[in-house]
């Protein structure tokens, strides 16, 4: 991954997950946000924007798919990067939204491999093959 420091932030309602996200991005020298909360990360973005949402997919207040339609309102112009993580191998919805068609989806548990990948083809604006 490119040593670059890039704004994150992690979106999951699972601690483990998004602690050991949080981790690997914080020792790769990135300025990393983590929350359980889909509202606190909107309150968040409002303050300040980043360049990189890791969203889980599932989530009891805001589904990460909605919580990134909203961000697209606020921030049409220029939008953070995105990628879902889930721990479901199909998702409902996922390939009928346009606004989430593109958008990589990681399926927990995912190798550090995986992750790395995904987060440096992101930060890049690369575009995601899904397999």
């Amino acid at each position: 991954m490119e040593r670059d420091s890039h704004r994150i932030m992690i979106v999951d309602d699972d601690d483990l997950v998004r602690e050991g996200m949080e981790m690997i991005l914080d020792g790769t020298g990135h300025d990393v946000r983590s929350t359980a909360s889909s509202l606190e990360a909107l309150r968040w973005l409002e303050e300040e924007p980043c360049d990189l949402l890791i969203l889980d997919f599932s989530m009891p207040e805001m589904d990460g798919p909605e919580l990134y339609r909203r961000v697209l309102a606020r921030r049409p112009i220029n939008p953070p990067q995105v990628i879902f993580v889930s721990g479901r191998t199909e998702v409902r919805g996922y390939e009928d939204d346009p606004d989430i068609l593109d958008v990589p989806l990681l399926v927990k548990p995912f190798t550090l491999s995986d992750f790395y990948v995904a987060v440096t083809r992101a930060l890049k604006g690369q575009t995601h093959v899904r397999t």
